[in-house]
């Protein structure tokens, strides 16, 4: 247990220490601007060393690397570094990562998360996050997880990586017709993914003129102080930031003042996000036609799409997660869920897995890291994603740059998702199971937690009751629930309360396709 009396200097220690490499950061980082020339030329020429890339990280960052996870996993499948590098000389990177993975060189989510031992053959081995960082980064900007799987985690990006994600953001926005308009942000928090975008938007010179956010007073007061930093620091550079500006959740009113304004406009946002400013426009009979949503953080629906597109605008996806970033961006020639993997940086793979608390089979994601410079070192790593994987074909400006691979209809076997905000369904087992019937009666068959997008488009997180249960006390159930997630993640908890996302449905639980009762029920 930590000393109370020391406790307290240390977190003011580390706070300083933050603010300390923040302030040398942004100069340094806002030193070389990006240019569009710049992005398409660096991203090529990345793509034409892939496999030397990979094999760079491999030998610096796993091989020469004693605590990496993938050494055991690979001295388990008998690779060492010669068979490895011929293995690649051989086959290309993706070819090679798929042998990989049939000889076990793989982590599940739940391996990921530290959740569950890893088995392969007779050996058996047990990760934590230290053993997937990158141990080549020095220093850089320092970037909270949102703490979905716990206690939130602190990722290094070093300038060369968000150099990268900056030149792979102009990309986006030139496929978009937004290369020089305003792009505004619109996100829960101010640091995390939304210091990174600022910082990105500022380097290739459309410095956000607008920075919303839904979570304003409870913002702690180091966050504020660290908005703070980055706009004075960034000062010294020359280049203006704007600001955090609170929009509580049903008074978009002052951003469609803003989208109002001349010509093309972006915001860079989630799709609930969007869909809320889209259904605000209908209510007061306006327009948003020139503008574009740039969407994060959860999937951008066909049902969501259908109001954003009915207020005028467009919208395009874009997956990330906080180890890697961006990893892809929506098609230019389709809106929507369709969207290009950032391949100069990552490799993706498929494979069929088995999701035991969905009674499903799905097309489970891998993701492998290509750059020295990356996050984290993922090598063919789930993050609790499926996906369709799709030919290149479309003959957008994305896929002439060279990001040929295309994902479509991704969708989370792990994840409940609404809001921009996540929360991993494994961790409600045991309340659905145990915790909900010990206290108010029935069984683990009377309870199940739906996931489904309402008439509207929005997400919800249905407790379906069964309706035998005679007297349930409805409110004692929705508060149990509410106090579960409140437990493991109170940002998402009290997001989700505002927005009435978690509702008691007194029904019978739902059965998968294949006739089983799962704890956790996803709806299309």
């Amino acid at each position: 247990m930590p000393n109370p009396l020391t406790a307290a200097p240390l977190t003011v220690l580390r706070a300083i220490q933050h603010g300390v490499s923040t302030a040398r950061y942004v100069p340094h980082f806002l030193s070389a601007p990006v240019t569009g020339e710049d992005a398409v030329a660096d991203t090529r020429e990345r793509i034409s060393r892939r496999a030397d890339a990979f094999l760079e990280v491999a030998e610096r960052a796993i091989f020469a690397h004693s605590r990496s996870a993938y050494r055991p996993l690979l001295d388990a499948a008998g690779y060492d570094l010669p068979r490895l590098r011929a293995l690649v000389g051989r086959r290309g990177v993706e070819e090679a990562l798929r042998q990989l993975q049939r000889d076990g060189v793989y982590v599940t989510i739940q391996e990921f998360k530290g959740l569950r031992e890893v088995r392969r053959g007779n050996r058996v081995f047990r990760f934590s996050e230290q053993n997937f960082r990158n141990p080549l980064i020095q220093a850089g900007l320092r970037a909270p997880s949102g703490g979905t799987r716990g206690p939130a985690l602190w990722n290094t990006i070093p300038p060369e990586n968000h150099r990268m994600g900056a030149e792979h953001l102009a990309l986006a926005l030139e496929a978009y017709g937004l290369r020089g308009a305003p792009v505004a942000l619109w996100l829960a928090q101010a640091h995390g993914a939304s210091a990174w975008a600022v910082l990105a938007l500022a380097v290739i010179g459309q410095a956000p003129p607008r920075w919303f956010t839904h979570v304003g007073p409870r913002t702690p007061l180091r966050t504020r102080l660290f908005v703070r930093l980055l706009r004075q620091t960034a000062r010294l550079r020359g280049v203006t930031l704007p600001g955090t500006t609170y929009v509580p959740l049903g008074d978009e009113a002052q951003i469609l003042e803003w989208v109002a304004g001349a010509g093309p406009r972006g915001i860079l946002t989630t799709p609930s996000l969007a869909l809320r400013l889209a259904l605000q426009a209908q209510r007061s009979g306006r327009r948003l036609d020139g503008l574009t949503f740039i969407t994060i953080a959860e999937p951008l629906t066909a049902v969501k799409l259908r109001h954003i597109r009915a207020a005028g605008a467009r919208a395009f996806s874009s997956l990330g997660f906080t180890e890697f970033g961006r990893v892809t961006y929506g098609c230019a020639a389709a809106e929507g869920d369709e969207t290009h993997i950032c391949s100069d940086a990552v490799a993706v793979l498929q494979y069929p897995r088995r999701v035991d608390h969905l009674g499903t089979e799905v097309d489970a994601l891998l993701f492998t890291t290509l750059r020295p410079d990356a996050r984290r070192i993922l090598l063919n790593v789930e993050t609790g994603d499926y996906a369709r994987m799709l030919p290149g074909g479309c003959g957008c400006f994305l896929e002439r740059v060279g990001w040929t691979q295309r994902l479509r209809d991704i969708r989370s076997f792990e994840k409940l998702n609404a809001e921009g905000r996540l929360f991993y369904g494994t961790q409600l087992i045991d309340l659905v199971e145990q915790t909900l019937p010990e206290r108010f009666g029935g069984d683990p068959t009377d309870y199940q937690l739906v996931e489904q997008e309402d008439e509207m488009g929005f997400t919800r997180l249905s407790i379906l009751v069964h309706p035998r249960l005679d007297g349930v006390d409805e409110r004692g159930v929705l508060a149990t629930v509410e106090g579960a997630l409140r437990s493991r993640q109170a940002a998402s908890a009290e997001i989700w309360r505002e927005a009435g996302t978690i509702r008691i449905v007194r029904a019978a639980p739902m059965l998968t396709a294949a006739g089983k009762l799962m704890p956790l029920h996803h709806l299309a």
